[in-house]
């Protein structure tokens, strides 16, 4: 995954939130579809998830993680 430093991202999961897309991951695996993995991103890719999440986040007044996958 890509990570840039300095401005918030899904990368950055506080430890509930890593349990969590650990826990969709492993799910995901149980129902056969492990033909996905978290997704590689670009830089552009990771901001624009990034300003989704803080879109979303504002519009909803909560807190909003967003999470990738692609196909293996």
């Amino acid at each position: 995954m890509c990570h840039r430093s300095g401005k918030p991202s899904a990368m950055d999961l506080p430890p509930s939130c890593k349990a969590a897309a650990d826990k969709m991951e492993q799910a995901l695996r149980e129902e056969d579809l492990a033909s996905y993995k978290a997704a590689q991103l670009t830089g552009s890719a990771v901001d624009a998830l990034s300003d989704a999440e803080q879109r979303l986040s504002r519009e909803l007044g909560r807190d909003i993680v967003l999470v990738a996958y692609e196909a293996r």
